[in-house]
């Protein structure tokens, strides 16, 4: 006769399962193990408070809008979740200026709707307003009301509460004729009163996917921002703001005057890592190697330093052909922060250039496959198929990038890439920047 095997339970019938077998056992093991099985089910929701409570939240409730907003579908729910999407495609391109990774930089921020389960908002609130009062939720304000006789002309009016800008208040003046454009001009507003220096970043990144030359790039916005922010008395974003004053001029090659700026800067927040970057890139453009490799390397060790001060220790390091060194620096800020496109391509060029070609393939291949339009990453691949001997699918990575940057290649490969290219195509240019380069 067959035996029946014993099925083992699984998933949710394995704990119902053991709960039942607990239910089952002498009265003498309650005791022991309730408050055991109270912990673990009350872990996750105070590690979600906990975390709740360290994250300074920027919230926008329901706008108030006049009726006619109303009626035509724009209800306050709706305006405050477009003004928020506004707000967080504007924090998307926050790391396009370095900055230390210090939490007081507040550079982190989480945008939001208020709301959520009571309970938890309660808790958090508490614990905010009497642990960590840092932290505090900053609330924006937002009511929209006529402008004067105009039926068609509108008035933002924002007000800030809490936060390092306190009280802080503008206005917006649009049109109803252009509601996205508004959107985004009253979330820009908001984040020069919230977040000017994530605002300054991301103007700083849209300044340079034009692919403008140094006499053409314009950023006095951006330096009107950093400027905003300094002469704000006590305020905690001035790290930040005076590492971008110093990123700019190295992207204008005014070595000597971001030199000068970044060590003053120093006497202030001598721990800064960014700060530590930007007077390193400022002696390289001068030409002091040795010097510039001394400072990179002590910001890369400072308390809050990114993988982004790996990486430009790393492009130094290339610059001046120490491959190995390079790429022991790319890959500690790979390790880091991985999956980033200007790291890869840098690791890559640096594994190029030291004869690891399969290596560097890899490296190259990933960041493609990130960045598609990415000519330079296809240009070193191309490098290294071609070291390899391997000239067919090397003329094709050149063609690729040809496709993408028509000004991207050498003669040679350019007529490497001839070979690859169709007849009838026409290179197409993408906007890209060009990783690794940094002043």
């Amino acid at each position: 006769m067959s035996s029946v095997p014993h099925h083992r339970p699984g998933g949710l019938s394995q704990v119902l399962f053991l709960i039942g077998l607990i239910g089952r056992g002498p009265s003498a093991l309650w005791p022991i193990v309730l408050p055991w099985l109270i912990l673990v089910l009350a872990a996750p929701f105070c590690l979600l408070v906990i975390s709740g409570a360290l994250t300074q939240h920027v919230m926008v409730p329901p706008v108030e809008a006049p009726k006619a907003f109303v009626d035509t579908g724009y209800t306050p729910e709706f305006l405050a979740e477009r003004i928020l999407a506004a707000m967080r495609g504007i924090s998307s391109d926050s790391d396009a200026v370095p900055h230390d990774a210090s939490l007081a930089d507040n550079d982190s921020p989480d945008i939001k709707l208020p709301g959520g389960d009571m309970s938890y908002a309660s808790i958090v609130g508490f614990l905010k307003s009497t642990l960590f009062r840092n932290k505090q939720d900053v609330i924006v304000h937002v009511g929209i009301t006529h402008m004067g006789d105009s039926a068609d002309s509108y008035v933002a009016h924002i007000q800030i509460e809490n936060g390092p800008f306190n009280a802080m208040h503008d206005d917006v003046v649009f049109s109803g004729n252009d509601f996205n454009r508004s959107v985004q001009d009253i979330a820009v507003k908001i984040m020069r009163l919230v977040e000017p220096n994530t605002l300054a970043s991301h103007l700083f990144a849209t300044v340079q996917k034009t692919r403008c030359s140094l006499d053409q790039c314009d950023y006095s916005e951006v330096e009107a921002i950093y400027d905003d922010v300094l002469g704000r008395p006590g305020s905690p974003e001035r790290l930040w703001a005076l590492a971008g004053k110093g990123w700019l001029l190295l992207r204008q090659n005014h070595a000597e005057e971001a030199e000068q700026q970044s060590r003053d800067a120093l006497l202030l927040y001598p721990h800064s890592g960014v700060l530590r970057a930007n007077l390193g890139i400022a002696l390289e453009q001068e030409q002091r190697i040795d010097a510039a490799i001394k400072e990179l390397r002590a910001g890369a060790r400072e308390k809050f330093s990114t993988a982004e001060n790996q990486r430009l220790l790393g492009d130094v390091l290339l610059h001046a052909h120490r491959y190995a060194e390079a790429i022991s620096a790319f890959h500690r800020a790979n390790a880091m922060r991985g999956d980033d496109v200007n790291i890869l391509h840098d690791w890559g060029e640096a594994l190029v250039e030291n004869g690891q070609y399969e290596a560097a393939i890899v490296k190259l291949s990933r960041a493609v496959e990130l960045r598609p339009d990415l000519a330079p990453s296809y240009e070193l691949w191309g490098q290294a198929l071609e070291n390899e001997g391997d000239l067919s699918h090397a003329a094709q990575k050149y063609a690729e990038a040809d496709k993408r940057d028509s000004g991207a290649l050498t003669p040679h490969e350019k007529q490497l890439a001839l070979l690859r290219t169709p007849r009838k195509s026409s290179p197409v240019s993408a906007s890209v920047q060009v990783p690794g380069s940094h002043a």
